[in-house]
């Protein structure tokens, strides 16, 4: 008789353990399966297409484990890479109502820069990123952008200004890219009592691998070129080693004088773009013309271009 009761609540205390862990369970898939999704915080704009499109970018662009620089920068070229400027209606005088909206991004998929700014500012809502708008003018007259605050620190940010025009498919520039206050005002002009101030030198690796020797630009040059279907890649290098060059020679000249001894092609001419961001370059050079060096060959001049971004 003892041990038929000793035996029944041996097993009545495994099927109140067994219970407890049916009912833990699902919790704790349920924590895993949220840990593995994107918050996305309450937003509006309006439009319940342009709100559904937003969260469906979100899903695919984000992932739970980004920072919140790298939410940013996803956002920023997402935009940039799935939007154009609507020049051709800029030019005339004819840019339609949608343009100066969130709408003309995310579905007409061209806009102007009220467009780009309020379109950024949607996103930066539904993640929780803070986040404003700004207006004000630039050379060509009134403009919107943003600032965004990461890590506690304001920083302006334009991705108008950072889609080129025309639009060249695949294509991002970063000069207007988390900036300081300093670096906007070379060609902005707005009142905000918000200052943006701290340098933007740690965000340099969101961009790319930054180059630290002549030689090791060269190669980034050489192998991002290989790459790339129309010849043209992008180079990180610090400020002071473009500064090392000798004037009479420049820096990319040294680089294709690299490429040309150590894996014997001849770069024979060339374009490139050249802009800041902190403590760094960023090189943009379009390879226009180059031919693999045989034993026989005697020396062919070359020539190089420089060109600036364009600014709309």
């Amino acid at each position: 008789m003892n041990k038929k009761r000793f035996f029944m609540k041996k097993l009545g205390m495994l099927i109140l353990l067994l219970c407890i862990c049916f009912a833990v369970l699902p919790s704790n898939v349920d924590a895993k399966k949220k840990a593995k999704t994107v918050k996305i915080h309450s937003f509006s704009s309006g439009n319940k297409k342009v709100d559904k499109k937003i969260r469906s970018i979100i899903k695919k662009q984000i992932k739970p484990k980004m920072s919140t620089a790298e939410r940013v920068k996803a956002i920023h070229d997402y935009i940039i890479l799935n939007c154009k400027y609507d020049y051709k209606n800029y030019l005339k005088g004819t840019i339609p109502s949608k343009s100066y909206t969130a709408e003309g991004v995310i579905l007409k998929k061209k806009a102007v820069c009220a467009g780009y700014a309020e379109a950024f500012q949607l996103f930066m809502d539904a993640l929780g990123i803070p986040c404003k708008t700004i207006t004000g003018t630039t050379p060509s007259g009134g403009h919107a952008w943003n600032i965004v605050k990461i890590n506690k620190k304001w920083y302006q940010i334009d991705l108008t200004w950072d889609d080129p025009v025309p639009d060249e498919k695949g294509r991002v520039v970063y000069n207007y890219f988390l900036i300081t206050d300093k670096q906007m005002k070379k060609d902005h002009r707005w009142n905000s009592s918000i200052k943006c101030k701290t340098s933007n030198n740690k965000f340099i690796t969101l961009i790319g691998k930054v180059s630290k020797t002549k030689e090791s630009a060269a190669k980034a040059l050489y192998e991002g070129c290989k790459k790339s279907s129309d010849k043209t890649t992008t180079i990180i290098v610090p400020k002071k080693l473009c500064a090392e060059s000798v004037k009479s020679v420049g820096f990319t000249r040294e680089l294709v004088d690299i490429i040309k001894e150590k894996y014997q092609e001849r770069i024979i001419s060339w374009s490139y773009i050249k802009s800041e961001y902190g403590s760094y370059n960023l090189i943009t050079i379009k390879i226009l013309q180059v031919e693999e060096i045989k034993k026989t060959d005697t020396q062919i001049p070359t020539t190089q271009t420089q060109t600036t971004p364009t600014e709309n």
